[in-house]
């Protein structure tokens, strides 16, 4: 159940002030979902991004993950046979912080 290829690129800009942001891809190699080897799951790709603004004391930023709204099947489930787990549908948050 453990994929043969597994793959990871990100950029990220983050000064101390003023705009950020970060752009990832992950790449999932296949594998099997079970462990006779007979449920293959082919690879695929996910990206995620953010950005946002950083002040002295505050920062806001937006974060979207699993942009390509890939929801194929990552783990045989424990509830019966031929059920799988999905990967996580794509998912956007947004974060305030403040420093004091």
């Amino acid at each position: 159940m453990t994929p043969y290829q597994l793959a990871a690129v990100g950029l990220l800009y983050a000064p101390r002030t003023g705009f950020i942001g970060t752009l990832e891809a992950n790449y999932t190699g296949g594998f099997y979902l079970d462990k006779e080897n007979t449920a293959l799951q082919n690879g695929y790709t996910t990206l995620a991004a953010s950005a946002g603004w950083r002040a002295k004391d505050w920062e806001l930023r937006i974060t979207g993950q699993n942009l390509t709204e890939k929801r194929v099947p990552v783990a045989a489930s424990e509830l019966g046979d031929g059920q799988y787990c999905l990967l996580p549908a794509r998912q956007v948050t947004l974060t305030a912080r403040y420093w004091f």
